[in-house]
């Protein structure tokens, strides 16, 4: 039988493991229906390939901020403010009416991913001691991969038929 405290950071793995697969999954989630976004938006597959790298981008200059930010207010704060604002920016897909505000959108949501990457990993350092930091990262990072490779087929599966459906397929679960 498993103590409290094993429970407690198989939890903690698991809870970490889907904020790095959710955010992680909208890296590609968008790939498989830039057609139909194209014919929607009025514009080229080839510009619309900008919102994967808008997201990407976001993510990576918004997780060397949260780190240093989860240090002054807290990695469980900054974990539920970057949930926040996951929400917020996937719900916002519902309002896109524009290659701009899909862009800025797309970047918005990268940004709250990388809140929740900068955070996810921060926390590891905090809550698992030194001798098990490698095993939770490892777990956890492995969200990431999951995460890329499930991105494709939620967007395929879910479809769209318009853009003010595109909030669904970048739903993450």
């Amino acid at each position: 039988m498993l103590d409290h405290d094993t429970v407690s950071e198989y939890l903690i793995l698991f809870v970490l493991w889907l904020v790095v697969f959710s955010f992680a999954s909208q890296v590609m989630i968008i790939a498989p229906i830039l057609p139909r976004i194209a014919d929607q938006l009025g514009t080229t597959v080839g510009l619309l390939g900008t919102l994967i790298t808008a997201y990407a981008f976001a993510v990576g200059v918004f997780a060397l901020i949260a780190g240093p930010v989860s240090d002054r207010i807290g990695r469980r704060r900054i974990l539920l403010i970057g949930t926040t604002l996951m929400t917020i920016a996937l719900a916002a897909h519902g309002f896109v009416e524009s290659f701009a505000s899909l862009f800025a959108v797309r970047a918005f949501a990268g940004g709250a991913g990388g809140v929740l990457n900068g955070a996810a990993i921060a926390y590891i350092g905090d809550y698992f001691p030194r001798e098990r930091r490698g095993w939770a990262s490892g777990w956890v990072l492995s969200g990431l991969a999951a995460g890329q490779i499930a991105g494709v087929p939620q967007g395929s599966y879910s479809q769209p038929r318009s853009v003010s459906a595109l909030r669904l397929s970048c739903s993450p679960l």
